[in-house]
């Protein structure tokens, strides 16, 4: 049980940074789901990413601590995932999308349109 004792009177000890981050994770369960309108700014610190099951199978989420403290989740589409990874975002970064509305492609295809910036900490 790495790190974890376990006594004869049948009590478990668990170091606080363990105890702490097993709640955080809890905490992401909770998490509410981004749905933006043309227009509206997402800012935060990327806190992590996490998979769960979408409208199209699993699909994975970048999650998203507010200036004011509310967690969000923001799906990550192949192009999103390509911008924050031009961009080398990790956790603890700043980040600010803009979400721009549905748009269409040349091809036809529709798509969710963003702005995506990222705000290193040594960049502050």
């Amino acid at each position: 049980m790495n790190g974890m004792t376990v006594t004869t009177t049948g009590t478990v000890s668990v170091p606080a940074h363990a105890l702490e981050a097993l709640r955080r994770k809890a905490a992401m369960t909770a998490v509410e789901t981004w749905k933006p309108t043309p227009g509206e700014t997402l800012e935060g610190v990327i806190t992590g990413s996490r998979k769960v099951d979408g409208p199209y199978g699993e699909q994975a989420q970048m999650l998203v601590q507010t200036i004011d403290g509310r967690m969000l989740a923001v799906w990550l589409t192949s192009w999103l995932l390509d911008r924050l990874k031009e961009q080398r975002a990790t956790r603890g970064d700043l980040v600010s999308l803009t979400f721009h509305g549905r748009h269409r492609s040349k091809r036809g295809v529709e798509f969710n349109s963003y702005s995506v910036t990222v705000l290193k900490p040594n960049e502050i």
